[in-house]
Parts: structure tokens; C-alpha cells; sequence
């Protein structure tokens, strides 16, 4: 009789604790009183629970996320999760156990923020002055995670980048984030503050179109890379321009790259119909065929999507270590068709 008293106390105590952490997870979700009937739409439920069902079709792709050897890509060159990359070793540990757990518990971070720019020429100098690159993260990746993704990003393509960190707050809140932002069709802070920050850009550049002394021999153009979830935020917030600031010229100074996305429609207009005639900006996207979350995403709903997708044999959802340094050996478009293999090594086709 003790015994099961005991174990009563114990299961009590766990119960208690998961209730905890589930409460601290919707708590940091960006969902207000004045849209929660919203959504909790009928509508937007059964969509949910459709990418639970696709979710669990697809699971047998799960434990693929680290690639087919998930020990592979913590001593690999190249690879994000590699500790030599890190400024020292706390900062790997943190970046590692926030993939597990919510370090900050009493810190809700729903903004989008700037980081420094990141340029891997020695030199320090930029061949295209009129072009401003941005990255945005997925979940659970840490601002040293995303200067490293930034950093490879430079690499390739040979200009400065500048990650646009979407913060995260531990793998749960991090996820339920996600469903919020593209089952529920909910514009996030996240994607509103991701938003404000690259129009502000576009429109730094029609300074530079009205300006007959600024850099005229080089295009002009705001480039946005998002992986994962940053699929989830730039869909966002490419609808979102488009609903206010439909035909205006500075969209087409805007392109749009996505690896790995876990959107489920591109452009995404949320709640809002799409305008009647619209068109988005120049948009690529790359996927793993046995990438668990492309699967459930860019490649489950492909008809939804604007933009080209380009396929590759293979697993893993790591930005560099599974897509980058496969998109470098032009695995993803052998004759280099797409336009963001012909940006490389700071090149703009004419």
C-alpha cells in the first residue's frame, strides 16, 4: 500500500511538471484573447489535424532528420552542429540543449532580430553594394547557430548576409509556433517584425533607384533565404506585402529562397483572400525527398506553392551539413538551371 502511495506521489509530481512546461509553451505562443475564437476556427482545426494524420504517415522519416548517420554531423566539416565553429564551448552547449529544452523559461522573445552581418571574404569587401542578403532561422537554433548558417550562406554566394535571428524559446513552444503561424493562419509578431524589416530594405533601395550617384552598374535587389520554419515566416510575410503593397514596383526588387520549408502554401495570405491579380516576387525552393518536415511541407502541398522546387535524392534537415553543402556540388540542379545556382560566387546574370 505504500508503495502504490508512493508511486501515486511521483506520478502526481510528473504530471504536475509536464502541465507546467505545456502552460509555459502556450504561453509563449503568440496568440492573444482577441484572436483565440479566431484561431480555433473549425476550419483551421481540421487543417491541423490533416498535417497531424500527414504527420504521422510520414513519421518513418523522422529519424532521418539528422541525415541516415545522425552521429555524422556533430564531428563533420561543414556541419552546423560541428564545435569548432563555435566561439567557445558554452556556446555549443547552449546551442545543443536549447534544441531540447527551454533555457530562458521567464523570457518570451516574439521579435525578429538583426544580427550582425556575416562575411566570409578575408578581405572584408562587397561586389554587390546594391544587394542586401537576409537569413531566417528555423526552430530551436540558437544566434550563434544562425551566424554559422549565415556564415556558409556567404560562402556560396559570395556576399555579406545578414541573419534575421527567429528566436527560440525551447522545441515546444518553438513548434507549437509553427503550427500557429501555418495551420491557423496566423500572423505572428515574428512574421510582423521579419515584415517591417525587409520592406524597410526595399525601400532603402528605391533611395538608391532615385540617386543617379549610387553603384548604377550593379542591380539592386533584397534577397531572403529562410529555412524550416523562416519557410513558415517569409510565406507570411511575402502575403502580407502583397496585401499592402500590391503592383508596387519595390516588390520586384525582392527575391525569395527556401530550403527545407515547412509552409504549407506560398504566399501565405493568412486570413485575407489573395488579390484578385497578383505577382509574387522571383522564388526557388529545395527540398531533401526524405526530409521529414520538406515532406510535410513545401512537398506535401507543392499546388499551393509559388515558385519553382527543385528535388534531391537524400535526408537530413541541417541547413548546411544536408542542404548547402549539396547545393554547392549542384546536386540539386546538375546543369545549374536555377536561378539561385547562378548567383553564386557573388555572380547576377544580366
Amino acid at each position: 500500500m505504500e508503495t502504490i502511495t508512493q508511486e501515486r506521489k511521483s506520478t502526481g509530481l510528473a504530471t504536475k511538471i509536464l502541465t507546467y512546461c505545456w502552460w509555459k509553451a502556450i504561453s509563449k505562443v503568440d496568440t492573444t484573447m482577441d484572436n483565440l475564437i479566431n484561431t480555433l476556427d473549425s476550419s483551421k482545426i481540421c487543417v491541423f489535424l490533416r498535417t497531424v494524420s500527414s504527420g504521422l504517415k510520414e513519421v518513418h522519416t523522422l529519424p532521418k532528420v539528422l541525415g541516415n548517420n545522425p552521429i555524422e554531423p556533430f564531428y563533420s566539416e561543414g556541419s552546423e552542429l560541428y564545435g569548432k565553429y563555435y566561439p567557445n564551448t558554452a556556446s555549443y552547449l547552449i546551442t545543443l540543449l536549447k534544441a531540447a529544452f527551454d533555457l530562458s523559461p521567464f523570457i518570451i522573445q516574439r521579435e525578429i532580430k538583426r544580427l550582425p552581418e556575416q562575411n566570409y571574404r578575408d578581405d572584408n569587401q562587397n561586389l554587390t553594394p546594391n544587394e542586401k542578403w537576409f537569413f531566417i532561422n528555423g526552430i530551436c537554433t540558437s544566434k550563434d547557430m544562425a551566424k554559422i548558417n549565415a556564415c556558409m550562406l556567404s560562402y556560396i554566394f559570395g556576399r555579406p548576409v545578414t541573419p534575421l535571428h527567429n528566436p527560440t524559446n525551447g522545441i515546444t513552444p518553438d513548434v507549437f509556433e509553427a503550427i500557429i503561424g501555418r495551420d491557423f493562419d496566423k500572423y505572428t509578431n515574428i512574421a510582423r517584425t521579419a515584415k517591417n524589416l525587409i520592406w524597410r530594405e526595399l525601400q532603402k533601395l528605391k533611395f538608391q533607384i532615385d540617386d543617379s550617384n549610387t553603384h548604377t552598374k550593379h542591380p539592386k535587389k533584397v534577397v531572403v533565404i529562410g529555412h524550416s520554419q523562416g519557410g513558415i515566416i517569409i510565406s507570411n510575410v511575402v502575403g502580407q506585402l502583397i496585401l499592402e503593397h500590391n503592383k508596387d514596383p519595390l516588390l520586384n526588387f525582392l527575391e525569395v529562397y527556401t530550403f527545407a520549408s515547412a509552409h504549407d502554401e506560398y504566399p501565405s495570405f493568412g486570413t485575407n483572400e489573395a488579390p484578385s491579380c497578383y505577382q509574387p516576387p522571383l522564388t526557388e525552393h529545395f527540398a531533401n525527398d526524405e526530409d521529414f518536415v520538406a515532406r510535410l511541407g513545401v512537398l506535401h502541398e507543392h499546388t499551393h506553392n509559388k515558385g519553382e522546387i527543385y528535388l534531391k535524392k537524400g535526408a537530413g534537415h541541417l541547413l548546411n551539413y544536408h542542404y548547402l553543402i549539396d547545393f554547392l556540388s549542384g546536386k540539386y540542379d546538375a546543369e545549374g538551371q536555377s536561378h539561385l545556382s547562378k548567383l553564386r560566387n557573388s555572380n547576377r546574370p544580366t
